[in-house]
Formats: structure tokens, sequence, C-alpha cells
């Protein structure tokens, strides 16, 4: 089924399409080339899923407004989140959104005073008409007569109800998971993080702190414990071979344990060596929740939709290439699809590599000597990568057919420049 989003004169990007049934797909750009632009869009246009459920388990929106009031409550209830995600909109030129799933298809634009829109096609209106009063009954009807008790235990029944509901409606049961740039600084004030005030933050942050909060809790202790806990539980049937690998790479990376204790979150060196988070490099700060959030995937089977800004962020390049394998292996182990956006060279040569392995090696399964494990390969009829072109506003593709890798024309693209620059000063200096 077609999953994809059009994009049309939103902020700096001219017009993007995007295939959103790809697994991997990297945005490769200059600064304020419209990559994050694009990114928040899909995050965005996705997260209705969620905010919808926002809207149904709301009761206020029910027992204090007439019926006739519920559809149009519910569209200025998406209209405050997208203006929480962007910002107002009067100032913005007229836009076009399509977000286009299962058949069905949500349109965002502006009206001609300037205001954000959303336009959903008549099946898709008609499915969640039927959610919003299915949930206005719950409300109204069925809690007034009970015990808080029991109301408690009917809204948790209905919110799983609701939730499951939503899944088949939109086609889509991931997680969905956006890690912004510049992480370090919410590392550097993790101290007083749970006393921090969101409200001045954009809604992509307040939804990626708020998932810290409930993350950290499951790293009480260290990987290995954490991980003998888990399998324990009912649901602890994990992929052991994934989750080794995981805490490999994470332990290569971190070159630290994290373990979030009663008196703050700690980077454990060895047994008896430790820093407190916030005091730890900016390398390990800015990589740590990237790292946490693939491991808690992976240990947990999560199938998610994550989008990762700039990974390679104060990492060493051997650190980046370790990153990607971890990206790799959580998507090949999870059937998680993940966005990146970046503007490191060796993000994209450490994906090539990964990319021609599954072109050579899975050709060349009597071989002995493996090079990349399987479940690090990158498929390349699930990837894309896409330079962000600055002058032009629109997506280009870096696909070479014939490698199946990423055009390396573009990655070498700074080091022609450079390496002309050079040429021209020895000849300066020769010709002295």
């Amino acid at each position: 089924m077609e999953n994809k989003i059009v994009i049309q004169n939103f902020g700096p990007v001219k017009e993007a399409q995007i295939n959103l049934n790809k697994n991997f797909q990297i945005f490769i750009g200059a600064q304020a080339s419209g990559k994050s632009t694009i990114c928040k869009v899909i995050y965005f246009v996705q997260k209705i899923r969620d905010y919808t459920l926002d809207y149904l388990m709301d009761a206020a929106q029910f027992t204090q407004n007439h019926k006739n009031e519920y559809f149009n409550n519910y569209m200025k209830y998406l209209t405050k989140q997208f203006i929480g995600c962007f910002g107002k909109t009067k100032h913005m030129q007229k836009f076009y959104v399509s977000y286009m799933f299962a058949g069905k298809h949500i349109n965002i634009f502006l009206n001609r005073d300037g205001y954000v829109r959303f336009s959903l096609d008549a099946k898709l209106k008609e499915e969640l008409c039927g959610l919003i009063n299915e949930a206005s009954e719950m409300f109204l009807n069925n809690f007034n007569t009970k015990s808080l008790l029991d109301n408690i235990t009917a809204v948790g029944v209905m919110k799983r109800h609701l939730n499951e509901r939503l899944f088949l409606v939109f086609e889509n049961n991931d997680e969905i998971i956006y890690i912004p740039a510049g992480r370090s600084l919410l590392a550097t004030m993790s101290e007083q993080l749970q006393d921090v005030s969101t409200d001045e933050m954009d809604l992509t942050m307040q939804e990626f702190v708020k998932l810290i909060k409930i993350t950290k809790n499951k790293f009480g202790t260290k990987i290995p414990e954490m991980i003998t806990d888990y399998v324990k539980t009912i649901k602890g049937q994990i992929n052991n071979a994934a989750v080794d690998q995981a805490y490999e790479f994470v332990k290569k990376i971190l070159k630290a344990d994290y373990i979030s204790e009663n008196d703050g979150e700690k980077i454990y060196f060895d047994e008896y060596h430790w820093v407190k988070l916030m005091y730890g490099s900016s390398g390990q700060q800015e990589v740590l929740w990237i790292l946490m959030l693939a491991f808690a995937t992976i240990l947990e089977k999560n199938k998610s939709f994550i989008i990762i800004e700039e990974p390679e962020a104060h990492l060493f390049p051997i650190a980046q290439k370790d990153v990607m394998s971890l990206i790799s292996l959580m998507i090949n182990s999870t059937n998680s699809k993940v966005i990146i956006t970046t503007h490191s060279p060796y993000i994209l040569t450490s994906t090539n590599i990964l990319l021609y392995s599954q072109k050579v090696e899975n050709q060349h399964t009597k071989l002995n000597k493996i090079v990349i494990p399987k479940n690090l390969r990158v498929s390349y009829e699930n990837f894309a990568a896409y330079k962000v072109d600055d002058s032009e506003k629109v997506l280009e593709s870096l696909l070479d057919e014939e490698s199946h890798m990423i055009n390396t024309n573009y990655i070498d693209e700074v080091s022609s420049i450079t390496n002309s620059e050079l040429d021209e000063l020895i000849t300066m200096e020769i010709d002295e």
C-alpha cells in the first residue's frame, strides 16, 4: 500500500516527495537547506495518529461540548499541535502537505487568511468520527456511576481499545520517535531535567524530553543486569544475538556503561569509577540517547519509526561508523524504519560499506569469510539517500543504480574543492 508524503513550499523546502515505506533513508545537505524541516513534517503527520488518541482520551472534550462540536474541536486540536511543532503560520508562504497512507490521505495547507487547515478524505473522516462518537459514549454513559477505581480501570481498557482501533485506521503500529540535534544540552541538564519546564520548547523537543524521562527509568542497572531482569518478565523473549551485538556497540561507542540511579545519571567506566552524565564528554552526551533508545528498541523488539538528527555529532569517525552499524542492526532485527539527517561524509561512506556488503556478500554465501555480518547489512531495495539542494530547495536522489551505493561524487565534493585550492596554492608557490 502506498505510504508517502508530498511537501510543497514549506519553509525552505520547495518540493519534496518521500516514500515512507523505505526502512532506511538519509538526508544530507547544507545547513538551512531544509533537512530538519522535511523530517519534522514527516514526524508530525505520522504523530497525528497519537494526537488523535490524546484527543479521544480527553474527557473534557465530550463532557463540556455539544456533540455537534466534537469533530471541529478535533480539527482545532490538530491545529494546536501543528502550531506547537512549527509555530504560528500567518507569516508563512502558502504551503501544501499531503500525507497518503492505506488508501487514505490528510492534506495540510494555509487558508486565505494564513491559518493552517486540515482536510481528510471521506473514508478517514468517517472512521475518525466513529471513534470520536465511541469515545464520547464511553465517557458520558459508562463512567458517571462507577467508583474511582473502576473508572481508572475502565479508562485504561478504553485507551488500549482506541489505540488498537487507531492502529487499524492508520495501518501503522510503529512507535514514532524524533531524536533532535543539540542532545548534549539535555545531558548537561540531566540533574534538573525533572524540574525543567518544556512549555517554551517546540513540540518535538517536548516529546523527546518526555521520552527520555520514561526511558531512563529502564536503565536502573547496567545493561547485563537489565537484560537478565527483562527476560524474567512475561514478555521477555529476546533476540539474544542482536541484543548481545547491540550491547557491544554501546560499550564500544560510549566507552562506558550508562546507569540512571537515584542520585543521578552516571557513566561507569568500570565497577568503581564513574562520572555524572553532566560531566561526561560532549560525544557521550550527544550519542547517549541514540544508543539507549536503539538498545531498548532491540531488547523489547519494538517496531519503531525513528528520525535522528546528526547522529555524528561530536563523534570520532570510527564511532560514527559503529553508530551506523547499530542503527542498521536495529532496523534489521525489529523491522523498524529510520530517517537520519547528516553533514558527515563518514556517515555516508559507512552506509556505503553496509550497502555494498549486501550486494556482494549476499551473492557469495558459500565463502567462509564474512566481512560484514548479515544482520548489519543495508538492503538497497529498502534504502534511499537524498541531497537537499540548497539552491533549488528540492530533493535529489544520491543513489547509483549500477553500484547500489550512494554516489561518491557528492561525498567527495568537499575534498575536490579543497584539493583544487591546494593545487592552486602549490602552483603559486612553485611559480614564485
